[in-house]
């Protein structure tokens, strides 16, 4: 190989190796992200389903939701692993929390306390009873809920640069997140995209109306 090849190929070599390292980085942090789905999706039937055995009690759906979520978060092999992820977690949504942003976001879209003054005036309208058989109230009796997560990406550059991408895409919208948070913990060196979930089961308890949407 002549001279004049060889700094040519040194100077292919500069401009693709950024690229193909870039490429895997974000293959990386994309593959966890869709990890972060799946557990979002699991986080959200935990907390439906502590939801519907819990008189609809949002507290507990939301600590569902937490556990669920921590093998995102940290090592939760064993009992002592669990304990200790779930302190830097609750610690992690409290930093959060100064900056304006939730670290899991519970939106619970029913039961609706309409409802209650039409099928529980047996129950003062504070209760629906779960069994009711009726096809409209068992329609009542459905917990259905939206769950955000706030997961941090944390593979090197490919965060910063997905994150960016998304923050762009959603300036106008921002879908509830607040983006200024976002950016302010960008700036700190920490990267995080909203992952969703969705779901819907019958209630296994009587939902009370203090805890049901307006």
């Amino acid at each position: 190989m002549q001279r004049g090849e060889e700094g040519q190929a040194l100077v292919e070599a500069a401009l693709v190796l950024p690229s193909m390292v870039l490429l895997l980085l974000g293959t990386l942090q994309l593959t966890l992200l869709q990890q972060a789905r799946l557990l979002a999706d699991y986080a959200a039937f935990a907390a439906a389903r502590a939801g519907v055995v819990m008189n609809g009690d949002p507290e507990k759906m939301r600590e569902a939701a937490s556990l669920a979520l921590l093998p995102a978060f940290g090592p939760a092999a064993s009992l002592a692993e669990v304990a200790g992820t779930l302190v830097r977690f609750k610690a992690e949504g409290v930093a959060l929390g100064a900056l304006g942003l939730k670290q899991i976001d519970l939106d619970v879209r029913s039961p609706v306390q309409a409802d209650f003054a039409k099928y529980g005036q047996h129950l003062q309208g504070k209760e629906l009873d779960f069994d009711d058989v009726r096809p409209e109230v068992a329609a009542a009796n459905l917990l259905s809920l939206r769950l955000r997560y706030l997961y941090e990406l944390k593979v090197p550059f490919a965060n910063k640069v997905i994150q960016g991408l998304w923050l762009v895409a959603r300036a106008r919208a921002g879908e509830g997140i607040a983006l200024a948070g976002l950016s302010a913990a960008a700036r700190a060196g920490r990267y995080y995209l909203p992952v969703q979930a969705f779901y819907t089961l019958r209630m296994q308890s009587n939902p009370f109306l203090k805890w049901a949407r307006r």
